[in-house]
């Protein structure tokens, strides 16, 4: 199914917080483990962030994610926000934290970001996953992801599904190297919602839900950022057995992740 759900359209410029949201938008997201929110950047600030993308993932190395059946699923620069002065301001821009601390329930700290391309016809699905077991952070339960829409994103882009829910995870059941339904099958027959996104649309999901995105079958490229927040407490504390882990290059385990490089939101 498609999210049709009437989301709040929020106002103000790039230097605009947001001091409330409604309490049925941050019940929706802790009950579901995402929420849709149109309109967080203006025209301007997508058209300014949207060249920046471009010239950074022109310019800088990326990583591929090759489909194992074939095909490349997307390509990203790996936290641009280190080499990018816009795309840091853009991760860290006061409404997207805003939203994000008030949906987490918390004070946050960026952890990373990503900058997403999904090439044009002939791109890969993403397959259904849960991005907690790629954190290497002891507060993993409070981490989520701001997706943030540079382009229209129509479903045959390759916009964003979830399984509304599926962020609650019985005892220490998570998948670390399975795919989420050889723990969990029941999920197979839950309802998957796919969001649609116009530039400037984020959603912000939860750490633990199992979500996707289709093939881009349009001529145009999905381009889109991805900002992760965690604990403002969060630690560095990799697990071994996972083998697609992000690297922390600057602590060791057990260190709090602070200072510059994963700073405070609020």
């Amino acid at each position: 199914m498609t999210d049709t759900t009437e989301h709040p359209t929020l106002s103000g410029g790039e230097n605009s917080g947001v001091e409330t949201l409604p309490v049925d938008l941050v019940e929706r997201y802790r009950r579901d483990g995402y929420v849709r929110i149109p309109g967080v950047l203006d025209a301007a600030e997508v058209s300014e962030f949207l060249a920046e993308a471009r010239a950074q993932l022109d310019r800088q190395p990326t990583v591929s994610w090759e489909a194992p059946e074939g095909g490349n699923v997307m390509d990203w620069v790996a936290e641009p926000e280190n080499v990018s002065a816009p795309m840091r301001r853009l991760a860290l821009h006061p409404k997207i934290t805003a939203i994000a601390e008030h949906l987490a329930g918390r004070a946050l700290r960026m952890f990373k970001t990503e900058l997403l391309r999904k090439h044009s016809q002939g791109s890969a699905p993403t397959p259904l996953h849960i991005d907690d077991p790629a954190f290497p952070i002891a507060a993993a339960p409070v981490t989520l992801t701001a997706w943030v829409a540079l382009v229209d994103v129509p479903v045959e882009r390759g916009c964003l599904s979830f399984i509304p829910g599926s962020h609650r995870w019985p005892g220490d059941t998570l998948p670390v190297n399975e795919e989420p339904f050889d723990l969990r099958p029941e999920l197979r027959w839950w309802p998957q919602v796919t969001v649609p996104l116009r530039a400037g649309d984020c959603t912000f999901h939860h750490s633990r839900l199992v979500h996707s995105a289709g093939a881009n079958r349009t001529d145009a490229t999905r381009i889109s950022l991805a900002s992760v927040y965690m604990d403002a407490e969060a630690v560095y504390r990799p697990n071994p057995d996972s083998w697609y882990q992000d690297k922390v290059p600057d602590r060791e385990p057990g260190q709090v992740l602070d200072g510059d490089r994963y700073p405070r939101l609020s």
